[in-house]
């Protein structure tokens, strides 16, 4: 892992989204959990270093946020949101994805049991453990239910996935106009450093060049709107976005996927058919 900070601990470079953990005089609080078993007790191993986990934070629904909370025995804290699209997850169709992840995965997976959100907010939070304060503030866009995480004392922010630092953004179900309201926010913010969802740790000045991604985005699935293309030609025929940053770690040869779920979601929103999940 990376020391950020005295206190501030991520990793960015396993599969699935960036997390975290920050050491205060009361103990641990772990933002976001790694996607694969392995990672999470290879996570759990470094935490015991420091202390026990006091609270997880968990910035948004999907599940290479959330699928290690189960191997930590600590409460999960996050939008209301993520709560009931956790509990309305197929578990067995859960597992089995991600024991494919690897060949240490399935034996870890065996009678695995989420750990859910037991504390949730709806606009935003603020947590106080030892010397620390961790402010939640939601920020829909990537999803409907995506939160940020400012540490005050540590001058960071996690952005959750409204940030893929140099790596291939995913629209499958975002909100571009929220997005790019919520990066504007996360502008306004105090705190200069940002863990991204996905991607190396950046600063406010990727804010814009993410924002324009997501600007070209609808610009390019508006143009085939406008030439009349139905969403199944879109679907098929729109390729040309999938070169500009690579896909994030262990997501090679996703991109076509990938492609096809941002059209699918942003022809729905564009024509007036879509609605959050």
């Amino acid at each position: 892992m990376q020391q950020l900070t005295r206190n501030l601990f991520v990793e960015t470079r396993m599969r699935g989204a960036n997390h975290g953990f920050v050491v205060t005089t009361e103990g641990v609080v772990l933002i976001d959990t790694p996607h694969k078993p392995s990672d999470a007790l290879k996570l759990k191993a470094e935490i015991a270093k420091h202390g026990p986990v006091r609270y997880i934070l968990n910035t948004e629904p999907h599940g290479d946020h959330w699928t290690g909370n189960a191997y930590f025995d600590a409460p999960v804290i996050a939008h209301a949101g993520v709560r009931k699209r956790m509990l309305e997850t197929n578990m067995e169709e859960h597992v089995a994805r991600v024991a494919a992840f690897g060949p240490n995965e399935p034996a870890l997976l065996e009678g695995y049991h989420a750990n859910a959100p037991v504390l949730t907010f709806e606009s935003g939070m603020t947590l106080h453990v030892g010397n620390h304060t961790f402010e939640m503030i939601h920020m829909p866009g990537h999803t409907a239910y995506q939160a940020a995480i400012c540490i005050k004392e540590e001058g960071v922010i996690f952005t959750s996935d409204n940030v893929f630092h140099k790596c291939h953004t995913w629209l499958q179900e975002a909100d571009p106009d929220a997005w790019l309201g919520s990066l504007q926010a996360l502008g306004r913010l105090d705190e200069e450093v940002f863990v991204p969802g996905h991607g190396e740790v950046c600063g406010k000045s990727y804010l814009d060049e993410q924002a324009a991604f997501i600007e070209e985005w609808k610009h390019y699935v508006q143009c085939a709107i406008d030439r009349g293309m139905t969403k199944e030609e879109a679907i098929v025929r729109l390729t040309a976005m999938t070169d500009r940053y690579p896909m994030d770690i262990e997501q090679e040869g996703m991109a076509p996927l990938v492609m096809k779920r941002n059209i699918a979601n942003l022809y729905d929103y564009l024509t007036g058919n879509w609605k959050p999940l």
